[in-house]
């Protein structure tokens, strides 16, 4: 037999026939009983976090192992990302802005409309309330004008 090496994942497996069948299913093995470690630690410390953080804070009961795990299990289907991700978070990048047409960074009616009655309201109150303020903090107030 001739020695070939194939890829697994990022590792890459060289051998005869049996040797590379034995080393493709020790990583499998391995991987498995890794992410059993992870889930079992995990498991873990949702529980422990738990019992001691909301008993106490919001008087609910401690939970046991197998409620962590679900806990944890309900916490990722209703607030996991399911297979989104955001692009920009992953590479540091931001995406770029595309160019606004300049029709669209003209005020609306309703907009101006409204900076006209923001402007109208400063004139009026705006001065009162800084003649108020004057003579609060003078004992007399500007000359009315």
């Amino acid at each position: 037999m001739s020695d070939c090496r194939i890829r697994f994942m990022n590792h890459e497996i060289g051998g005869k026939g049996p040797a590379k069948v034995v080393k493709v299913v020790g990583l499998v093995l391995l991987g498995i009983i890794g992410l059993t470690l992870l889930a079992i630690v995990f498991g873990i410390f949702v529980k422990l976090l738990w019992n001691a953080l909301m008993p106490e804070i919001f008087g609910l009961p401690e939970i046991g192992y197998w409620q962590a795990v679900g806990l944890a299990v309900l916490a990722h289907i209703l607030f996991g990302a399911h297979g989104r991700t955001h692009r920009y978070e992953r590479s540091g990048k931001r995406k770029k802005k595309k160019d606004v047409p300049a029709e669209d960074t003209e005020t609306s009616p309703f907009h101006r409309e409204m900076e006209q009655d923001y402007a109208e309201f400063w004139r009026e109150e705006g001065r009162e309330t800084f003649k108020s303020w004057m003579r609060r903090e003078n004992g007399s107030g500007p000359e009315e004008s």
